[in-house]
C-alpha cells in the first residue's frame, strides 16, 4: 500500500524542511508546491463528508439487524 502525504500550510517563510516518511526512503518522490484557494478546500470537504456517507449508506438496511441493539453492540459499555 502507497503512503500518500498531503499537508495544506499557509507559507510564512520561503525556506520550509520536509520530512521523507521511512517508507519513501530509496525511493523516487515528487515534491509538489502550488497555491491554494479556499475554493479548493471547500470542494475537498464536500468530497470527504460525500465519501463518507457513500461508504456507510445502507450499512443497516438488512432485516436481520437490530439498528438499537446493533449500536449498543458497538457502544459496549460507554455511557454517551
Amino acid at each position: 500500500m502507497e503512503i500518500m502525504l498531503r499537508e495544506i500550510i499557509k507559507a510564512t517563510t520561503d525556506f520550509y524542511i520536509v520530512h521523507i516518511p521511512k517508507e519513501y526512503i530509496n525511493q523516487e518522490v515528487e515534491i509538489l508546491v502550488l497555491p491554494f484557494s479556499y475554493s479548493n478546500r471547500q470542494e475537498i470537504e464536500d468530497n470527504m463528508i460525500y465519501d463518507v456517507f457513500s461508504k456507510t449508506s445502507g450499512i443497516l438496511k438488512s432485516k436481520n439487524i437490530d439498528p438499537i441493539k446493533w449500536q449498543e453492540e458497538i457502544r459496549g459499555d460507554r455511557e454517551i
